[in-house]
């Protein structure tokens, strides 16, 4: 076994598990801040940018894999969208919630009141799908007539 292979994914649970740590003390200012009603959305967006660098740090290695190849940058469009824009529109949920017009609001909330059933809080799933679906996305293509 490479030493490495062991060190890059040490150092990169290390930086995930300080990530956490971190949005947990953005968690608990943004339940705070609620519950007095002053509630400052960059808290949440914040929030979301972990998760999106977690996501980021996890397809790291699929990026760096397409760098050393040779060829053209593509982009996998079907899956940006498929699994982007949803992505986005869950991890969005929370600034409609506090900041959205009515409209917004009737959208985002049958959402977010399903999707936090029994406790559960699935929202927070849709940033790091985001961040990985769009790290995951370039990929190097071979010019077949280049070769000729």
């Amino acid at each position: 076994m490479k030493v490495k292979s062991w060190l890059r994914y040490f150092i990169c649970i290390f930086i995930i598990i300080i990530l956490i740590f971190l949005c947990q003390q953005i968690s608990g200012l943004i339940n705070r801040s609620a519950q007095t009603y002053n509630f400052l959305p960059h808290y949440a967006f914040i929030k979301i940018i972990f998760y999106l660098v977690v996501s980021f740090l996890l397809g790291t290695e699929h990026l760096i894999g397409e760098m050393k190849k040779e060829g053209s940058w593509s982009i996998n469009l079907p899956k940006l969208i498929i699994m982007g824009l949803p992505s986005l529109y869950f991890s969005l949920a929370v600034f409609t919630f506090y900041c959205g017009t009515e409209f917004m609001w009737n959208v985002f909330l049958y959402l977010m009141n399903y999707l936090n059933v029994n406790g559960t809080n699935f929202i927070s799933v849709f940033p790091l799908v985001l961040g990985y679906s769009i790290i995951t996305s370039f990929y190097k293509t071979r010019d077949i007539n280049a070769c000729s």
